[in-house]
């Protein structure tokens, strides 16, 4: 595999890569390959076949032979007289096989009549034929030997006298004596003097049927060896030269099948490419190559042509389907707000009341819900509180619960008591409810004066009520049927009597019904518990207990409902200046137009506490740098909560103000202050402004905690002036 990529790849490189220099290879390992067998297999059978002929030739030379020394020489006696002295010879004498003395005794019988005649006769048949030698021969049984009987080959090193003996194997003494007559008579076996050497006989009969000898003819395999040499160097040339044949129009051809209609293929799919980015409509680059393989590759370019005419398509689809969807995402955003804005968002809702304090939050699950909350005043001593659960999810439950809020708030300003309420709005919404929404309502109304709180249920949660120094418990009330699930119904009433520092918690089911990973839910009594480990704090430091306690108990599990909670306190209608004592905060969206309505609360508390005009100007200064960078930078680019918390402190006399954010981490003191002294031109973009802070204020500090941006400032005062 190459280490470089194609496109790093130089002109031979690619070449080198290509699938035509692919295909030429893989046909020359072919090729080669094949032709290897077929050279082993080719050489295998040649060498037999050689190995035949030469067995065929010896063995019809010896046959001939034999036929005519049958007819002109008396084989017969030469080869008794040879036979009966060598068997006379002792195993000693023997052994001087090759000597003088040995020869000698053998010397009367090379000099016999008709030796010379069979000498001849057997020379000329050794000269006739691609042979090395063909003499007379007798194997000895007794001692595996073969005797020469008469040999026309007269050299020192190659030729034998009459009774000269050489060792030979047994079973081609068993070979030749026993031979059936059948076939061609033949051993191949490896000596020392000749090497390998094929030895083919006839047997010399006397009257009797016996063996008195045997016309032998020898091949030695060398001349094998040289025929097969021939046979392979024309074998090896004609190989390469199909090999190079093969691989060359083989190739040509798959260029011509294959590889030239994939580059064609890739080239198009790059021209494709090019033409989408620079944004050319062009969309027939596929069809347009006319590629007539009648294989996968012909039917791979109609499947790309296929693609990008529904490449083509799809994109025009998606383009609409993306603005379709911008535009819904912009209108679910724009719905959220205005659902936001719907429902009570600036705390502390009344600063001038000091009877209670309120607090209360709806996180959706979706982009927009079907909980809701309110609270709002029927008359200057009658406070109402709602909260509300919508069948339903999304949009349809958010414009149900639209109009539920506004029926409800409609019925407690003209008056009607909480039963009352609940009855006519169930009659408004069963009018006219074709989609079979229901929504399960809570609302009481308390009287600031004396603390008796008027309530009725629709189908909604239990609250949950706290006496003075008491925990919270679950208050079991009537539940009445939900809003808008049958006309007619009615509804009952209770009153509870809320003591000075009584507390009230109502909720949706989306907080009990809260789901882990385990799919366990987080339940009542570990709401109860959330909550009454927290019933000292404030009414949004217990909504914070809960939602913290939920997003620890959930993870990293999805959000299965709307979580809607609301929180009263209730102090007594003359707690004013138990209120006065204690932090005040206001919690809105960080939005440049809220600028003012913190300053407004702000100011508020610090002339009530008698800050001269001039340090509540340099805190407003101050207030209005703060809250415009959360409002620009800390959620950027959407928008989110934050809290604006006052304290006042004595001797000496100072307000603390805190600025609270689950925005992104930012420290603004962390950055240098700019250098004043140089002109505006010269001095870098930003930074300005938080000098200014610094400069004012007596104090200011910066911390994260908990995922909240926690700035706090200080300033110091003497009094009016």
């Amino acid at each position: 595999m190459p280490e470089k990529s194609v496109r790093e790849m130089g002109a031979l490189e690619r070449k080198h890569y290509s699938l035509s220099g692919k295909v030429f290879r893989l046909v020359i390992i072919g090729s080669l390959i094949l032709g290897l067998v077929a050279f082993a297999i080719g050489l295998g059978l040649y060498s037999v076949a050689l190995t035949d002929k030469y067995i065929s030739e010896s063995f019809n030379l010896a046959k001939t032979a034999e036929n005519m020394l049958d007819k002109i020489a008396s084989v017969e006696t030469a080869a008794k007289r040879v036979m009966t002295t060598y068997n006379e010879l002792t195993p000693e004498e023997k052994a001087e096989v090759g000597t003088e003395q040995y020869r000698a005794r053998f010397s009367m019988i090379n000099k016999a009549a008709g030796m010379d005649t069979i000498r001849s006769i057997l020379g000329e048949f050794a000269q006739s034929a691609d042979v090395n030698d063909v003499y007379l021969g007798m194997y000895s049984e007794e001692d595996s030997a073969l005797v020469i009987i008469a040999d026309p080959d007269s050299t020192d090193e190659t030729g034998a006298c009459a009774g000269d003996w050489e060792p030979v194997e047994a079973k081609e003494v068993a070979k030749f004596l026993n031979w059936d007559g059948t076939g061609e008579l033949y051993h191949i076996s490896r000596t020392s003097r000749y090497g390998w050497i094929c030895t083919s006989g006839v047997p010399v009969k006397n009257i009797s049927g016996d063996i008195v000898c045997f016309v032998l003819a020898d091949v030695t395999l060398d001349e094998v060896a040289k025929g097969m040499g021939r046979f392979v160097l024309q074998y090896v040339v004609a190989i390469v030269v199909v090999m190079m044949l093969m691989a060359l129009l083989f190739t040509r051809h798959m260029k011509k099948k294959l590889v030239d209609p994939i580059n064609d293929i890739a080239a198009a799919a790059g021209q494709y490419v090019a033409d989408k980015k620079s944004g050319a409509q062009v969309t027939d680059h596929f069809a347009m190559l006319n590629i007539r393989t009648g294989d996968e590759i012909e039917n791979l370019s109609y499947i790309m042509a296929d693609m990008e005419r529904d490449l083509s398509e799809f994109e025009e689809n998606l383009t609409k389907a993306t603005a379709e969807k911008e535009r819904i995402g912009l209108e679910l955003s724009l719905a959220t707000r205005i659902q936001a804005d719907m429902l009570p968002n600036v705390f502390p809702a009344f600063p001038d009341r000091g009877e209670f304090d309120i607090y209360a939050s709806m996180d959706p699950a979706k982009e927009v819900g079907g909980d809701f909350y309110d609270f709002f005043f029927t008359d200057d001593d009658h406070l109402a509180l709602v909260i509300a659960d919508v069948s339903g999810k999304g949009v349809p439950a958010a414009l149900f619960m639209m109009a539920s809020k506004i029926l409800v708030k409609n019925y407690c300003k003209a008056g009607y008591s909480p039963a009352a309420v609940l009855e006519a709005v169930n009659e408004q919404i069963c009018s006219n409810n074709r989609e079979e929404l229901f929504v399960t309502v809570w609302l009481g109304i308390i009287d600031l004066n004396t603390g008796i709180m008027t309530a009725a249920n629709a189908g909604h949660e239990y609250p949950m009520i706290a006496g003075p120094d008491g925990e919270f418990t679950l208050y079991k009330d009537k539940h009445g049927f939900v809003i808008g699930g049958m006309p007619g119904m009615k509804y009952k009433e209770y009153e509870l009597q809320m003591e000075p520092g009584s507390r009230l918690f109502v909720y949706t089911d989306g907080v009990v019904e809260s789901t882990n990973l385990s799919s366990d839910l987080f339940g009542t009594e570990r709401t109860l518990k959330v909550i009454n480990k927290a019933r000292d704090r404030s009414p949004q430091g217990v909504l914070k207990a809960v939602d913290d306690a939920i997003a620890t108990f959930v993870g990293t599990a999805d959000q299965f409902d709307d979580i809607t909670m609301l929180c009263f306190r209730y102090f007594g209608k003359n707690a004013e200046t138990t209120m006065d004592k204690e932090l005040k905060e206001m919690t809105l969206t960080a939005v440049p137009a809220n600028t003012d309505k913190v300053t407004e609360f702000l100011n508020a508390e610090l002339k009530a506490a008698g800050c001269p005009r001039k340090t509540i100007a340099q805190i407003d200064v101050a207030v209005d740098e703060i809250f415009a960078n959360i409002s620009s930078y800390a959620y950027e680019p959407a928008t989110g909560l934050a809290t604006v918390r006052i304290g006042l402190e004595e001797d000496p006399k100072a307000a603390v103000i805190t600025f609270v954010d689950r925005g992104k981490p930012f420290d603004p003191l962390s950055a240098d202050s700019p250098d004043t002294t140089l002109s505006a031109d010269d001095r870098e973009i930003g930074g300005l402004g938080i000098f200014i802070v610094r400069q004012t204020m007596d104090d200011v500090k910066y911390s994260y905690e908990d995922g909240q941006n926690i700035l706090t400032i200080k300033k110091r005062f003497q009094g009016v002036e």
